[in-house]
């Protein structure tokens, strides 16, 4: 078999969201060597920016300008998508990606255009958190008793998903306090689709 058809096929046999990984990475790769022509799919912090260009409210997710950025979103998202699929449909997994992508990104235009003095200067969105918060959320909603283990003690999901929030609460007084304010509209997407 050709490296070609070995790629295809692998890819070809990747769940949902492992799809979602692999785009994330290609784009990642691009980003590397073309950063100023992925601009235009970066949320911009204004809403009158944002009619310009739409599609940024998806798109943004996609982009991820720092390593660390893309590794930690990826390997959440990993992870939480194996415990999601198996449990929950591919098209559960996709609605509750995008749907926090887009909370994440319309919390994030709110929070700059009702507090500015906040926020700071006008700044664009990237990254996956806000969707990948929105799984992690649902899932720590939804079965908020079962236990994970975290190294050497076990925890319940509900404890997580907790600590998660209050981080990006605490999130919001720092430097990154727009892309906190994301992840808080991906959770709050999350914990709201597992309450329905």
């Amino acid at each position: 078999m050709s490296l070609t058809n070995d790629i295809k096929f692998k890819l070809q046999n990747l769940n949902v969201l492992e799809k979602i990984i692999a785009v994330n990475v290609i784009v990642f790769a691009i980003g590397l060597l073309f950063k100023s022509g992925l601009s235009w799919f970066e949320l911009p912090s204004s809403f009158g920016s944002f009619l310009g260009k739409p599609w940024a409210i998806i798109t943004y997710a996609f982009i991820h300008y720092d390593f660390l950025h893309i590794l930690f979103n990826m390997l959440w998202l990993y992870v939480i998508g194996r415990m999601f699929l198996n449990l929950f449909s591919a098209k559960m997994a996709i609605n509750i990606y995008f749907l926090g992508a887009m909370s994440g990104g319309l919390l994030f235009m709110l929070g700059y255009t009702v507090f500015p003095s906040l926020f700071g200067p006008t700044s664009n969105l990237v990254g996956a958190s806000a969707a990948v918060r929105a799984l992690l959320i649902f899932i720590c909603a939804y079965m908020p008793k079962q236990d994970v283990r975290f190294f050497v003690i076990n925890l319940k999901l509900w404890h997580v998903g907790l600590i998660i929030v209050i981080l990006d609460i605490f999130g919001l007084f720092g430097l990154n306090a727009g892309g906190n304010l994301a992840h808080l509209g991906g959770a709050l997407l999350g914990y709201f689709y597992a309450c329905l």
